[in-house]
């Protein structure tokens, strides 16, 4: 951490720019986000939807930001970093939103969009980036098509030295629900001391944006409560980016083996062998004769004590794991419906959510009202009381769901 009013040494001229990118996260971290952002005093960005994934994308090579933001202290802008997401609301309610300003429907809709990050990686950037929010260094916007149902398209950054030299960015950066170490990107680069004409498009392109002067996108800032949401994640003290180095690599490629073998042909051991639980030789038999006939069904008639619970639960993860099982639905008794998701969760590494009392309730204490339809609809995996699905009218609820 520097002391206040100290400019970052170096500038972006001290870097030889590559006029296309073209490859993996790791790679563009390595040649645009990383050297870009250790140099940089200013950062402009606008990109795809607001969710936890998409907005990792955004932060790649914050640490070296943030360091810059430390060190120039008061005389940092303000915000220093300006993001613009993109969102899609129905016609009807984008309209509302037009006229009246009630953003409750917007809220809505970016807040069930907003994940708990899951990922390592994906965890330590949104780290950054609400920590830069909750400093008051980075502002986020929403902009939204005033006159059709589409999206702006439009994915670029502006990165600004303390020299005001700028390096901008524009292409196909593949901001989708994938892990982000899948993400690929095609980037054209263009510099304000080689190539005005690029930087000044995007520059005046982006102030467009952000003023809300574009006819064609209405722009508004991110509602409080969905920003108050986000500042949640900012850790206490400035973060530290998460590098990848030889031993990180080596433990995140077995990571994702692990991950993948169980799906693999002839992977029913993999799937068996990354549950959290010793399977007994006769459980053993058991899992491989159900999986294996499904979708047959089988009675599972061991004594008590002897691991029924465990079996169906490894049943469930063979069958889960590509081999003819996409959705599940979980009646047990009313009484064990916290003890059965406990165990899921504990013995087969399987989040599953359980719907009582209107309530959709997760492993970690999180908890969302919701009718019962609507959770039987959305959840792949889901557990209910038997009891409530036999009632005549929950009983066609039940039959009416998503197979």
């Amino acid at each position: 951490m520097g002391s206040e009013g100290k400019e970052p040494q170096l500038g972006l001229r001290q870097v030889t720019w590559k006029r296309f990118l073209r490859g993996p996260d790791a790679q563009l971290l390595d040649e645009l986000y990383l050297p870009a952002l250790s140099r940089a005093v200013r950062y402009d960005r606008c990109c795809a939807y607001f969710n936890s994934q998409v907005l990792a994308v955004a932060a790649r090579g914050f640490g070296g930001f943030i360091e810059n933001l430390l060190a120039l202290g008061e005389g940092a802008a303000r915000p220093a970093a300006r993001l613009l997401v993109n969102e899609q609301l129905d016609r009807e309610d984008l309209d509302a939103l037009l006229a009246t300003g009630d953003q409750a429907l917007l809220i809505d809709h970016l807040l069930k969009q907003f994940k708990t990050p899951k990922a390592a990686l994906e965890h330590n950037r949104l780290e950054m980036l609400a920590w830069l929010v909750a400093s008051g260094w980075l502002e986020v916007r929403v902009g939204l098509m005033r006159r059709s149902q589409g999206v702006l398209h439009a994915k670029f950054g502006l990165v600004t030295d303390a020299h005001g030299d700028c390096v901008a960015f524009s292409g196909s950066d593949n901001e989708t629900g994938q892990a982000l170490t899948e993400n690929y990107e095609e980037l054209q680069l263009g510099t304000s001391w080689q190539d005005g004409e690029f930087v000044s498009y995007y520059r005046q392109r982006f102030e467009s944006l952000w003023a809300d002067e574009d006819e064609n996108v209405a722009v508004l800032p991110l509602p409080e409560a969905v920003r108050q949401e986000l500042i949640k994640l900012a850790p206490p003290v400035p973060p530290c980016e998460l590098l990848r180095d030889k031993d990180s690599l080596v433990t995140a490629m077995l990571w994702h083996y692990l991950a993948a073998a169980a799906y693999l042909p002839n992977g029913e051991q993999a799937c068996d062998a990354t549950a959290l639980v010793d399977l007994w030789p006769h459980q053993r038999r058991v899992v491989e004769d159900v999986a294996g006939a499904f979708p047959a069904g089988r009675l599972l008639c061991d004594e008590v004590g002897l691991g029924k619970t465990v079996e169906a639960i490894l049943v469930l993860r063979r069958l889960l794991a590509g081999r003819g099982a996409r959705r599940a639905l979980l009646l047990v008794p009313a009484g064990l419906l916290k003890q059965w998701q406990d165990e899921l969760r504990e013995k087969g590494g399987l989040v599953v959510p359980r719907w009582e009392d209107g309530n959709l309730a997760w492993p970690d204490g999180r908890h969302e009202s919701m009718l019962a339809a609507q959770a039987l609809r959305q959840e792949n995996l889901l557990l209910l009381s038997r009891e409530w699905a036999r009632l005549p009218d929950n009983r066609n609820l039940v039959l009416a769901a998503p197979a």
